[in-house]
């Protein structure tokens, strides 16, 4: 269904509209595959959420695959594509880890399915990319970006490191870091404020722990 094609639908629909079963369904989706992952999400509970029976559900997704598929594809689709934009606004490494940072901060649930479809080894976005190369075309992006030509803003990367690579680690630890923020609260004395929280997650992305220093001595 490609009216779906990014986030919330309920969130968006206009005030005193009541949502369609469809979007209370895609929303229902999202939170499930978010808590459970594809294997343990449940199509009855899709549709208990969602305040309907499942024979609505078949009416409009084929499968439990189907729909996954298909919120999978509207999450990277989304993420991914406001990953580029973002990155307009500056040059090399500090406009990608900001990028990646900020696109999946604004949406955590997305970032969590992403995350739980990487640990299973990625094979529904494997399936997704080999029917729609496109879709890995904004991480080759990324990469160019973050190996382009070293400026005072942008200084080039260390030798030896793949940009491919490093925006891949970047992507997974950004959406790892989107979906677990108010896990790593009991850890925490206070909350941390969300922007303080994308700043520190930004240097340490950026820098690394150990920043500019140099390695120790093996002599």
């Amino acid at each position: 269904m490609s009216r779906f094609v990014d986030g919330s639908l309920a969130a968006k629909t206009p005030l005193g509209v009541k949502p369609s079963i469809a979007e209370r369904l895609w929303d229902a989706a999202r939170t499930e595959f978010s808590l459970r992952g594809y294997h343990g999400a449940r199509v009855q509970g899709i549709a208990r959420r969602a305040g309907c029976n499942v024979a609505l559900l078949y009416r409009h997704w084929a499968s439990k695959s189907a729909l996954y598929s298909e919120v999978l594809r509207s999450i990277w689709r989304s993420i991914l594509g406001e990953v580029v934009q973002l990155m307009e606004q500056g040059r090399g490494a500090p406009a990608v880890v900001g990028a990646y940072l900020d696109a999946n901060f604004r949406d955590p649930l997305g970032a969590q399915i992403l995350i739980r479809e990487f640990l299973d080894g990625s094979p529904f976005l494997n399936q997704l990319f080999a029917a729609e190369p496109e879709l890995v075309e904004p991480v080759r992006h990324a990469a160019r970006a973050i190996a382009g030509e070293a400026t005072p803003a942008a200084p080039a990367l260390r030798p030896g490191l793949d940009p491919t690579l490093a925006v891949l680690t970047i992507g997974g630890l950004a959406a790892l870091a989107a979906s677990a923020h108010e896990a790593a609260q009991p850890f925490l004395a206070a909350p941390v404020p969300p922007e303080a929280w994308r700043r520190h997650l930004y240097d340490l992305l950026l820098h690394g722990v150990l920043g500019c220093q140099e390695p120790p001595s093996t002599a």
